[in-house]
């Protein structure tokens, strides 16, 4: 008879259909919508297209849905938000007087709603539960396979980029401010004829606030040192011969290139930490993604239409 009466009530249930329970509301403000489109066109000097409308309002939704699942799980009773609770509990305190610890300061604060309104709680707790979702994967070892296979589909993120090593002689032209070009083609000339190696040829030129002979420097680097224009015409500098003039924000500069070293990927263990961490931050991107997307299915979500 129970099996029969079970079989009964769940044709019954299934003949009317169950009743889904009602799922708790996010309702997105509309002067929260207003504050983040003036703060674009004060950013950006125009009002936000369609596209980057609809991408604003899903990073205030994410915000949001973040900061519910904060407090689901009871996130504002740790001692970062605790703190921001009490201050907020303070200024509200109806005997200011009398010292209250932070916990109870902040339970008052959350009773009276007052957690609600503060735009510094909500980032905390959003921020906090971001970072919990983040560290299951951030926590974990990944294995040496798909490490591999990470970098093998990535290797420009960890490529060590080209260097070149020179040795310039350098004519100043603060101290020639006319026909530098000129003195420095002259003394190439010389430098030329006579067949001078780098370490002969530094002593006939200008002291310089970069030293004569420079250890292996990237394009970055080079440029740093003598500018732009001096680092893209030595691209094209053979290597060991003299070249130039070569102008830099200094005057012009003679230059000897040692080597280069082309931009390579080292070996996996060379770089295995910061691999590591590439590997897995983008592993967390993707399950805050997929984490958010399935805690948005938990809430009807509202957001007024624009202008409303």
């Amino acid at each position: 008879m129970a099996l029969i009466g079970a079989a009964l009530f769940g044709a019954g249930v299934l003949g009317r259909g169950l009743e889904a329970p009602e799922r708790p509301r996010i309702v997105i403000p509309a002067s929260r919508l207003d504050v983040v489109r003036q703060t674009f066109i004060q950013d950006f000097g125009h009002p936000p297209e369609r596209e980057e409308w609809a991408g604003l309002v899903d990073t205030l939704v994410d915000q949001e849905v973040l900061y519910q699942y904060a407090l689901r799980l009871r996130m504002h009773e740790e001692p970062v938000a605790q703190r921001r609770l009490a201050q907020i509990a303070s200024f509200v305190e109806a005997t200011p007087h009398q010292h209250r610890p932070d916990s109870e300061l902040a339970a008052q604060a959350v009773k009276l709603g007052l957690h609600e309104g503060d735009l510094v709680v909500r980032r905390i707790l959003a921020d906090g539960a971001r970072r919990l979702i983040r560290a299951v994967v951030l926590t974990r070892q990944p294995n040496t396979a798909m490490v591999e296979e990470y970098l093998a589909a990535n290797p420009q993120l960890f490529e060590r980029p080209a260097q070149l090593r020179i040795t310039h002689v350098a004519v100043d032209g603060f101290k020639w401010p006319s026909g530098t070009k000129e003195r420095a083609a002259a003394l190439l000339d010389r430098i030329q004829r006579g067949r001078l190696a780098p370490a002969q040829a530094t002593s006939l030129g200008d002291a310089s606030v970069i030293p004569a002979t420079l250890p292996l420097l990237t394009r970055k680097d080079l440029q740093t040192r003598f500018g732009t224009k001096f680092e893209e015409a030595l691209q094209a500098a053979p290597e060991g011969v003299w070249s130039g003039p070569l102008p830099s924000r200094y005057g012009y500069h003679l230059v000897w290139v040692h080597e280069r070293k082309p931009a390579f990927v080292p070996p996996l263990a060379e770089i295995r930490p910061l691999v590591d961490q590439r590997f897995l931050q983008k592993l967390a991107d993707e399950w805050l993604a997929l984490r958010l997307q399935q805690l948005r299915a938990e809430f009807d979500i509202v957001v007024p239409a624009p202008g409303r």
